[in-house]
């Protein structure tokens, strides 16, 4: 009998143990929540993918497309399109219509849902070296504005911002690269953010975007 309790203390000391590697933790220090399955040593280059996008669902996704700016009645978003992707069974459709007074609008991926620097989150994701993404026009040259990652401010603001600016597509998928090489990547509570202007787009535009991922 005493035997058989000590060995099921074992398996539930082995079973907790597993659950609390599996689960992010928070990092005081970094000031930000950390996937602690990926490398945060930056000279280790077993950094595996971390997704803003992968699929729709996916348990892979992090961040939330939660942060709508600008002329937000302008926007169609569809996060699980479902024709022509570039990989797997979902890409991100938009639409955006200048009709509005601002002129432009936007969205950004946050962590957690809502966060403009009020709340304490972010991901730490030192490690990634760039960010990349897969993007195409519905016609070709249609112009996204702006593509960042970082750059939310307030009480828990972002350790960093990076972005590229005026990409023109084309009706093929194209990757594109944001280099995070020399970037603070250790809380990033905005993960992605795109933005559509109509000086870029006077006649508005429709772009798919597929495989948003830090690698």
């Amino acid at each position: 009998m005493k035997y058989t309790k000590i060995k099921i203390y074992f398996l539930l000391f082995i079973f907790g143990s597993f659950i609390c590697a599996c689960v992010p933790k928070y990092n005081p220090n970094a000031g930000g929540y950390i996937d602690t399955n990926k490398s945060t040593d930056d000279n280790d280059r077993s950094f595996s993918p971390f997704y803003v996008y992968e699929d729709f669902p996916s348990s892979n996704n992090h961040y939330a497309p939660s942060g709508w700016m600008g002329d937000v009645a302008n926007l169609d978003f569809d996060s699980s399109y479902t024709q022509d992707t570039q990989k797997g069974r979902t890409c991100l459709k938009i639409k955006y219509v200048p009709e509005g007074i601002k002129q432009w609008a936007g969205v950004y991926w946050q962590h957690p849902v809502n966060n403009w620097g009020d709340k304490n989150g972010g991901y730490n994701i030192t490690g990634a070296k760039k960010l990349t993404f897969w993007a195409k026009g519905a016609q070709g040259n249609e112009v996204i504005t702006e593509v960042k990652i970082g750059g939310i401010s307030g009480k828990f603001s972002d350790s960093d911002v990076a972005w590229l600016k005026e990409l023109k597509l084309t009706r093929e998928w194209k990757q594109y690269t944001i280099d995070l090489s020399k970037s603070d990547l250790s809380s990033i509570s905005g993960g992605f953010c795109i933005v559509f202007s109509k000086k870029d787009n006077p006649r508005g535009c429709t772009v798919y975007l597929d495989e948003i991922r830090y690698e």
